[in-house]
């Protein structure tokens, strides 16, 4: 079987996460892991502007590179990348926050294994009928090197459905653990069965078509009630290296910062189904000048 069982279709559905070990073989780990040190290696910092991935709610990024992004393989530094006089700080390798949108669409590798038989058996077991892969990245925890707060890379609580807004909230992230995932370097966290009980009330969007970058506007809901966020009803997801996390656009979910001497590398992409919930303030667009061209997983 190389779907999902019941018993782990109703886990996601009641919980909204899912963690399946053992998803990717070990080979194929290795080749990820050494494609994602090969882009890092191979990037010439020079030829790229110094666009930084910032996680908290305020201050999210939303430049003209961000948004060309969509469709291409981008790199994208953490905040201390640099010093106030824009030197780099640290090798480039430790610099990258992340790289994407496009990685599925120009790297190989990456494009086998978001459109592999698994992940359409997947798609197909949580009731997908017309998938479409959004976006797909590499995700760069390292560590911080001391107890101060000389890197923040912690991601804090927040749900995918606010970035990637669909009516309804049924998209789903795909996140691959190409390094053991600890508490202590970050693995991620959730608060089981959230895609439920907490609605999205924020949601991030282009302003003025992007030509004001982006902004968070609030979501109606008919909530009256929202359950207190306690940071102990949140469950670890540690877990080893090749696993496959799915995430529902809808569950909150976050990672602490990457307190270990190794770093903690992933692959992450998110699929809808079909278009038609999916609008043009959504800061994704491919191509990024306005659309919806995203790939059919069914059909790769």
């Amino acid at each position: 079987m190389i779907g999902l069982t019941q018993d782990q279709i109703d886990q996601f559905n009641t919980e909204g996460m899912l963690c399946i070990p053992e998803f990717l073989s070990s080979d194929q780990t290795a080749h990820m892991l050494q494609a994602s040190r090969r882009l890092l290696d191979d990037f010439d910092i020079s030829t790229h502007p110094k666009t930084q991935f910032k996680t908290g709610d305020n201050d999210h990024i939303g430049d003209q590179y961000f948004f060309d992004s969509s469709d291409k393989v981008s790199y994208f530094f953490d905040v201390d990348a640099f010093d106030s006089n824009g030197t780099l700080q640290m090798p480039k390798q430790k610099a990258i926050n992340k790289i994407g949108h496009g990685l599925h669409m120009h790297e190989k590798l990456f494009h086998d294994i978001t459109f592999d038989a698994r992940v359409k058996a997947v798609a197909k077991n949580l009731g997908f009928g017309d998938p479409r892969v959004l976006q797909s990245m590499l995700i760069f925890k390292n560590p911080v090197s001391s107890q101060v707060d000389e890197r923040d890379n912690a991601v804090p609580p927040h749900t995918d459905g606010t970035f990637l807004f669909t009516k309804p909230q049924l998209a789903v992230g795909f996140w691959y653990a190409l390094e053991d995932c600890t508490e202590e370097n970050g693995c991620l966290k959730y608060n089981p069965g959230t895609h439920k009980t907490v609605p999205i009330t924020k949601r991030f969007v282009k302003i003025d078509g992007g030509n004001k970058g982006c902004n968070f506007i609030d979501v109606e809901h008919s909530d009256t009630e929202i359950p207190e966020d306690r940071k102990e009803d949140y469950k670890l997801v540690e877990c080893k290296a090749g696993s496959l996390i799915l995430i529902h656009n809808s569950v909150l979910h976050k990672s602490e910062k990457n307190r270990s001497g190794k770093s903690r590398y992933a692959y992450a992409f998110h699929i809808i189904d079909g278009v038609e919930g999916y609008d043009d303030l959504n800061w994704l667009q491919v191509p990024p000048s306005g659309g919806t061209n995203f790939l059919k997983l069914y059909e790769e």
